[in-house]
């Protein structure tokens, strides 16, 4: 009985492979780290936390950094962010790259109504400590921008890289520094208390992996899998 579960346990090791597996972790590590933050927003030290943060990187306040934080932002906002979700789905249409079209496009409806539903389940008020800009009128965790910058801007640089491999350090590069910006931005103009920005992040991992599991997987033979794995460990 236990040989043929461990056979069965072993089969079903080998149909996933290592990079699928600790992409799922990955995943799953990020939701729960986000479920932890959501469950202790209301606890008096992350707002003091918050706070501390808040006020300290609105230290930076200058034109230049103004001009930087304005860029970022409205980079990541959705009057940016979905025509280029459509033109580069177009462009991968044309292109032969049916699933990366429908990926993105999927991926880029289903972080931003996931959002507006989070936020109505948080119901987290807005910072009020400065008026950088006009306090936007819904709820502030997790940060829209932040989610979509990981969740969205990331599945487009996957997209990008798919579609140029040779320019991939540039374009994770570029894309990394983009999202930092887009979250710091945030908290910069005050709009948004900076585990908002944290939680947006972790919020827009999971379809960020999903994503790029889909467009980047692989259909090749000789796959590490996880069952090749544990065998290597088991072996003397």
């Amino acid at each position: 009985m236990v040989l043929k579960t461990r056979a069965n346990v072993l089969r079903w090791m080998r149909a996933l492979t290592l990079r699928t597996f600790l992409l799922l972790a990955g995943a799953l590590a990020a939701s729960v780290v986000f479920t932890i933050v959501a469950r202790e927003l209301r606890n008096p030290r992350f707002d003091q936390l918050d706070k501390q943060i808040e006020l300290a990187v609105h230290e930076l306040d200058s034109t230049p950094a103004d001009l930087v934080a304005a860029a970022a932002s409205f980079i990541g906002s959705n009057m940016v962010l979905i025509p280029v979700v459509t033109a580069l789905a177009i462009v991968c249409a044309l292109r032969k790259r049916r699933v990366g079209a429908v990926v993105l496009v999927v991926d880029a409806a289903f972080v931003i109504l996931v959002n507006q539903y989070l936020k109505t389940i948080f119901a987290r008020p807005r910072p009020q400590l400065f008026d950088k800009i006009p306090l936007p009128t819904d709820y502030s965790f997790p940060s829209g921008h932040s989610m979509s910058a990981v969740g969205v801007w990331g599945v487009i640089a996957a997209v990008l890289v798919a579609l140029y491999p040779a320019h991939r350090r540039a374009i994770v590069f570029a894309a990394v520094t983009l999202i930092l910006c887009i979250g710091l931005s945030r908290i910069y103009f005050g709009v948004h208390w900076p585990f908002d920005v944290f939680g947006g992040f972790l919020a827009g991992l999971p379809p960020l992996i999903a994503s790029v599991h889909l467009i980047h997987r692989r259909k090749i033979d000789h796959d590490r899998n996880v069952a090749d794995f544990v065998e290597a460990i088991e072996s003397p």
